[in-house]
C-alpha cells in the first residue's frame, strides 16, 4: 500500500545556500511529507543537483524535527448521510449500516454501496406466553394484560401459545415472507408459532436461532440485506431515496442537518429506538 502524502505547511520558506554559493529560498510547496519522513516533490527535484538536493532535505527535516515545518491539520469527520430505522421499537438499536464508495469518481456521481444487518435476541424465556409478551405478537388486540404488537424481525402469532408451559428445543432455520414455523418443546407441544414481520417479502435473509438453556430458551434473529438474491443497485447521493429494497427493509437513508457528503467506508449501529421512537445513526466523512 502506498503511504500517504501530505501538503507542508510552515511560516516561511526554506533558504539554503546553492551549489554557487548563492543562497536560494525554496517556497514550502515544492515539499510533501510521505508518512513522517519530507522530501522534495519529484517536478522540483530537476532544479537542484544531488548535493544541492542533500542540503535541501537537511534543512527541511531540521526545521520539521522542531515543529516549524508540519502536516496541515486534519479536519474532524463531518457527519455525510443519516440513517434511520424503518420501524420504531428498540429493536432498531441492533441495526448496523454499512456502506462502501466509489473512489475517484465526482462526488455527485460516485456509486454508494450499501448494506444493513439487524439482530434481535431475547433471552430468559418460560413458554410461549413469555415470547409473546416479550417478542409481540402479529396482531395485538391492544387490551391490557394482552400482549402488545411485535415491533422486531418476527412477531408471535396470535392465539398459537398455550398448548405447551415448556421451554422450545433447539432449532434453527430461514424465514420466508408470509411463512410460519411452530416452535416445539421436548414433548413435540407447540410451545409458539413465530412469523416474519408482515413486510418481509424476502426469502434468503432472515435467519432465526432458538437455544434451550435449561427451564428458559432463547430466539435470535438475523437479517443481512447482502443474502437476499437479486441486484441491489448503489445509489448516489441525489438518489438517496432510492436504496435497495432489501436495505430499504430496515433503513431510511437521508442527508444530515448540514446537508449530504460521501462517506467514508466504514459502518455505523443505530442508537436511541424505543417505544415509539425509531433508532438513528450517522456515516461520517
Amino acid at each position: 500500500m502506498a503511504t500517504a502524502t501530505a501538503d507542508v505547511i510552515g511560516s516561511t520558506p526554506l533558504s539554503f545556500g546553492n551549489a554557487s554559493g548563492a543562497q536560494e529560498v525554496v517556497p514550502l510547496s515544492a515539499f510533501e511529507f510521505s508518512g513522517s519522513d519530507i522530501r522534495l516533490k519529484t517536478a522540483w527535484q530537476g532544479g537542484f543537483d544531488a548535493g544541492e538536493q542533500t542540503t535541501l532535505l537537511a534543512v527541511a527535516k531540521a526545521r520539521a524535527a522542531v515543529g516549524e515545518l508540519t502536516k496541515p491539520p486534519v479536519p474532524p469527520p463531518a457527519a455525510a448521510l443519516a440513517v434511520t430505522a424503518a420501524h420504531a421499537g428498540p429493536e432498531g438499536n441492533g441495526i448496523t449500516v454499512s456502506v462502501q464508495v466509489e473512489k475517484n469518481a465526482p462526488a455527485l456521481e460516485a456509486e454508494i454501496t450499501l448494506s444493513a444487518v439487524e439482530v434481535d435476541t431475547w433471552t430468559g424465556l418460560a413458554d410461549g406466553d413469555a415470547a409473546a409478551f416479550r417478542i409481540g405478537v402479529d396482531a395485538p388486540t391492544g387490551a391490557d394484560g394482552d400482549p402488545p404488537g411485535a415491533t422486531g424481525l418476527i412477531a408471535v402469532k396470535k392465539g398459537s401459545t398455550g398448548a405447551s408451559a415448556k421451554p422450545a428445543v433447539a432449532k434453527t432455520g430461514v424465514l420466508k415472507k408470509a411463512t410460519d414455523v411452530e416452535l416445539k418443546d421436548e414433548d413435540d407441544e407447540v410451545v409458539c408459532t413465530i412469523r416474519p414481520r408482515s413486510d418481509y417479502a424476502g426469502k434468503d435473509g432472515l435467519s432465526y436461532e432458538v437455544t434451550k438453556n435449561g427451564a428458559t430458551f432463547s430466539i435470535t434473529v438475523t437479517y443481512d440485506s447482502t443474502k437476499e438474491a437479486g441486484t441491489q443497485s448503489p445509489v448516489t447521493l441525489l438518489t438517496l431515496g432510492d436504496v435497495a429494497d432489501p436495505v430499504a427493509y430496515l433503513v431510511t437513508v437521508g442527508a444530515p442537518p448540514r446537508g449530504a457528503a460521501l462517506p467514508a467506508d466504514s459502518s455505523a449501529q443505530l442508537s436511541g429506538g424505543a417505544e415509539g421512537l425509531a433508532a438513528g445513526g450517522l456515516l461520517y466523512t
